[in-house]
């Protein structure tokens, strides 16, 4: 019979023998490089509204990211739609383009630029995404498209409302110092943009109360939605209409009502 002291010894013995051979205390392999993950990628994304000086826009679209080996480096790419002032040309969004260093060499910018930024006029969007890499060589996912879009030139403050037949047929973008408010009634009659547009819709600034109306928003000849103001409370409101597919042409807003809608400032949706 082995005494106790004997038989917990050579328990230890067998049981550390067993560990060594399946391999469990022996040293482990440093974990596997993981690639970058995006922490931060953002850009305004309405803009506000200018009457005065060059109506254009520069949003900063800002990212950061996070790696285990340290990031080496970010690749952004941009889309945009410009402004447009006339039927025939109409904005539509273009392909996607690499953002590129300043010396040209490279489409990967310098760890230490974490904001780009382009130019935006009225009625336009840019959108932006980046990616990063790390030391190891290894890539991440692109971000989501974050876009930043300009109002068209109405004015943004409802500050005049008692003459609408002086804003009778003026068209939606005005000029940059007006119009304050347009009037879409039957009375007047349909308000349409000077450009066009190959998007998907619009957001839209009105007022709404009990006795404002209803109207149907157009792009070229096709449906986009119905803005309906008519409110037991009176305010401002912001209305998006979209489809799910592009339709090109001018920007309408048809009236379907006496009451009128009053719509101060919109934006293209692409």
């Amino acid at each position: 019979m082995i005494p106790h002291r004997r038989l917990r010894t050579h328990l230890l013995t067998l049981l550390v023998a067993g560990l060594l051979g399946a391999g469990l205390l022996t040293s482990q392999p440093a974990a596997a490089n993981t690639a970058p993950r995006i922490t931060k990628a953002t850009v305004r994304t309405w803009l506000p509204v200018k009457t005065t000086g060059i109506i254009w826009w520069h949003p900063a679209f800002t990212y950061a990211a996070s790696d285990d080996a340290g990031i080496a480096g970010y690749q952004v790419q941009v889309k945009a739609a410009p402004r447009s002032s006339t039927a025939s040309s109409p904005a539509k969004m273009s392909a996607a383009s690499y953002v590129w260093r300043t010396d040209g060499s490279s489409t990967w910018l310098y760890p230490s630029r974490t904001s780009v930024t382009t130019t935006v006029e009225s009625g336009g969007v840019a959108c932006f995404r980046v990616r990063a890499k790390d030391a190891a060589g290894l890539t991440s996912a692109w971000s989501g498209w974050h876009c930043s879009h300009g109002p068209m030139r109405a004015g943004e403050t409802f500050s005049w409302c008692c003459q609408p037949n002086l804003v009778s047929k003026l068209n939606l973008e005005g000029d940059s110092y007006g119009p304050d408010v347009v009037y879409v009634s039957t009375r007047y009659g349909k308000q349409r943009s000077n450009g066009a547009f190959c998007a998907k819709g619009a957001r839209l600034r009105v007022h709404k109360g009990p006795h404002q109306g209803k109207m149907t928003v157009l792009l070229g000849s096709t449906k986009v939605g119905t803005v309906n103001a008519w409110s037991s409370t009176t305010g401002w409101k912001w209305v998006s209409v979209r489809r799910t597919t592009t339709a090109c042409g001018r920007l309408w807003l048809v009236p379907l009502t006496t009451a009128p809608v009053q719509m101060t400032r919109n934006y293209i949706l692409y």
